[in-house]
């Protein structure tokens, strides 16, 4: 009888150890991705303004809290930094009478996300999640040209997605992803030489993000993962601006950000414990 219980608190401590590790109710991610950034802008419709390309890298991370097998919230941040060679135009000639090559250029986005996850059979899960973001980006042309200005723009965005983690031999998983991303709230600031900064607010924007990472797991419940990726923003003209004064000519002015696409491809890095 001894025997019988003893087996028994024995299997009941070993399913709930089990279970307590299955669960991994918190869940950290790290990781790095490479891309290519191309920045146009247009005003009239079609008519090209400039362009900023070049090569960027990120530090990513993040934290999920699971509540269940099911319902899960986490928190995601990226920072990035690189150079981008500026194409544009000098006053009122032609696009492509100025240039400016290596200019620093530096993101930030962090968001907050509620996800959703539904087996659909055995080895496929249907995953859905939404939440809130906000994106900086800095352009620092003044460390290249010091006669030149500084820009920054701030954008806060719902986010809502769709993917899916489909297991495959050997302990892989791939987990195709498809994000579509609204604004809700958009600044662009000028920092133009010996006046105060031009603001100009955007009200309308769009983005979509797809991202296809190949994972494998391990043994203790943690994966690596590598994927492609793609990014894509599309905003629409700011209104115009508050009025500037320039100090030379004694004049005011007024300014906004026209059109603008970002096309964003790359890859990207992750390990998750």
């Amino acid at each position: 009888m001894k025997t019988i219980i003893r087996f028994s608190l024995t299997a009941l401590a070993l399913s709930a150890a089990t279970t307590v590790q299955a669960a991994r109710p918190v869940e950290f991610t790290v990781g790095t991705e490479y891309y290519n950034e191309n920045y146009r802008e247009y005003t009239n419709g079609t008519e090209r303004v400039m362009r900023q390309k070049g090569n960027l890298w990120s530090l990513n991370g993040g934290v999920k809290y699971r509540f269940n097998e099911r319902h899960a919230a986490k928190i995601e941040g990226r920072y990035s930094r690189g150079k981008t060679d500026y194409i544009g135009a000098y006053q009122e000639q032609p696009y492509g009478s100025l240039t400016l090559d290596g200019s620093p250029r530096r993101v930030y986005d962090v968001r907050a996300l509620y996800e959703y996850t539904r087996p659909v059979k055995e080895g496929m899960n249907i995953v859905l999640s939404g939440g809130i973001g906000h994106r900086v980006l800095r352009d620092l042309n003044s460390r290249i040209v010091s006669s030149d200005y500084d820009r920054k723009n701030q954008t806060t965005y719902a986010q809502i997605s769709a993917g899916m983690n489909i297991a495959l031999p050997n302990q892989f998983e791939v987990s195709p992803r498809i994000a579509y991303n609204q604004m809700l709230n958009g600044n662009q600031y000028s920092y133009l030489r010996n006046t105060e900064a031009v603001k100009m607010k955007q009200h309308r924007g769009k983005g979509i993000e797809i991202d296809v990472p190949v994972s494998k797991k391990f043994s203790n419940e943690s994966k690596l993962s590598v994927g492609p990726f793609y990014r894509g923003w599309k905003v629409f003209d700011s209104d115009l601006s508050n009025e500037v004064r320039n100090p030379i000519q004694n004049t005011l002015h007024t300014f906004y950000e026209p059109k603008n696409y970002t096309h964003e491809a790359g890859l990207k890095l992750q390990y998750s414990f």
